[in-house]
């Protein structure tokens, strides 16, 4: 086999082919597309299409930064831009963004299911939520805006809290657990994360924040357990460390 660029002949294709890709660093075409016909290489040697024709690629894939519709968001009534690729826009991004303060009435109303009212433990408004919410021990927010708030009320700025020992003590608690949720159970695999890592008594009630980073006050908690915990709703017998 002669190669195309040098003339140099190798005794096998494959040869002639890795010559001309260590050698001219340019791996020659191993594929011919088929929607028009041309060779283009692949590394796997599996696409049918090159990048020009494959639908998934290119202008033929619905993403292409040209190929946008538009339609108007079903809440606010503003226009908006979607691909023809994806599903067809219900609600525009601004009204996706502040789905938190308005997605649990429209699935409610969907599904027929009654909401429950509830007042914002920061702003006082009166706001409605889904019982599977407080059964998951939520539901004390009417907005992401007020949790923010209300933690940064708590906590101040934070810079402070969670520096010093709490990397550590974190590190050492997860290994304790065994990376495992230590009310229900779930492991790291289990929950697609690490659990979290909870203070029994909280940072708040030491005068010192560092003070609240010891082993013997920390413990690992799913996200849901977790949440459980901090609105009081397991006692902390049931997953305090022995």
């Amino acid at each position: 086999m002669d190669c195309p660029t040098c003339g140099k002949v190798l005794s096998t294709e494959r040869g002639m082919r890795q010559h001309h890709t260590k050698v001219h660093g340019d791996p020659l075409p191993n594929r011919t597309c088929k929607g028009c016909g041309s060779d283009f290489y692949d590394e796997k040697a599996r696409l049918e299409y090159c990048a020009d024709c494959n639908p998934n690629a290119g202008r033929h894939n619905g993403n292409w930064s040209n190929a946008s519709e538009q339609t108007r968001c079903d809440r606010c009534g503003e226009s908006f831009e979607y691909y023809p690729s994806d599903k067809e826009g219900e609600y525009c991004p601004t009204c996706v963004e502040e789905a938190d303060e308005f997605l649990g009435e429209h699935y409610a109303s969907v599904h027929g299911i009654e909401t429950i009212e509830r007042i914002c433990d920061y702003c006082g408004d009166c706001f409605s939520v889904l019982p599977c919410v407080l059964r998951q021990g939520d539901g004390r927010f009417c907005s992401h805006d007020c949790l923010s708030s209300w933690l940064s009320h708590e906590w101040g700025d934070g810079t402070a809290v969670y520096n010093g020992d709490w990397l550590p003590v974190k590190r050492a608690a997860l290994d304790r657990d065994d990376h495992r949720c230590q009310q229900c159970g779930k492991t790291t695999a289990e929950i697609g994360q690490e659990p979290d890592v909870h203070h029994i008594i909280p940072v708040r009630d030491f005068d010192d924040p560092q003070d609240s980073h010891t082993l013997d006050n920390v413990v690992a908690l799913c996200p849901r357990c977790h949440g459980k915990a901090e609105r009081g709703l397991l006692p902390d017998t049931d997953y305090r460390p022995d």
